[in-house]
């Protein structure tokens, strides 16, 4: 009986841990509901879910709001240039559309759009995680960003299908905003820290024994 009530039971980390998602999910939801503060809010998600669900290290509702307040400034500031962007694309996107309707020329134009389009999203895919990893004001972490998404086109392009997948499902159920952001942190954080490990720090002899 002491085993099965054990809180280092596989059975109650599993549940924790998907407490935790489901938690850290709907934190960062309401976080991201002022809009601008989307940023810091998805710095602190990628920092919270590699930190702490993927490395088992502090807490993880303490460290989502230390990195949300160190990241908040730069955060909103990137966020309000990825929204004006979007809305770029977004009229751009209607305009193809329109064209689409007219002939099968413009049907093609249109589906190079949403392919090509795979880019910009990859990139935004970078700017968050970077930002809760590195210092950076608006303008270095935008060229950092841009030089690793060209660098790593493949990780790029996964990420960029991954998370227009969940923008999908997100937006026609709702319910998987729930467990989706964390999750796809939880997806990300491999591919990005494989990314990053050349630029961080050596670890300290005693962490990599």
């Amino acid at each position: 009986m002491g085993r099965i009530f054990n809180p280092d039971n596989g059975f109650f980390r599993i549940t924790g841990k998907a407490v935790d998602i489901i938690l850290l999910s709907l934190l960062w939801t309401a976080c991201c509901l002022p809009v601008f503060t989307i940023g810091p809010s998805s710095a602190a998600l990628y920092y919270t879910v590699e930190k702490c669900l993927l490395r088992g290290e502090g807490q993880p509702y303490r460290a989502f709001f230390h990195s949300f307040r160190q990241n908040f400034r730069v955060g909103a500031l990137t966020t309000l240039v990825v929204l004006a962007a979007a809305f770029g694309l977004w009229c751009l996107r209607n305009l193809l559309w329109l064209s689409a309707l007219a002939g099968p020329g413009g049907y093609v134009a249109y589906v190079a759009f949403l392919v090509v389009l795979l880019l910009p999203i990859g990139f935004v895919c970078y700017l968050f995680p970077v930002l809760s990893r590195f210092t950076f004001g608006v303008g270095g972490l935008l060229g950092a960003c841009a030089r690793l998404a060209a660098a790593h086109l493949p990780s790029t392009v996964l990420m960029a299908a991954v998370l227009s997948a969940a923008v999908w499902a997100c937006a026609r159920f709702w319910l998987p905003v729930a467990v989706l952001p964390a999750v796809v942190c939880l997806i990300f954080a491999p591919l990005l820290e494989r990314i990053f490990r050349p630029y961080l720090p050596p670890a300290p002899p005693e962490e990599e024994e």
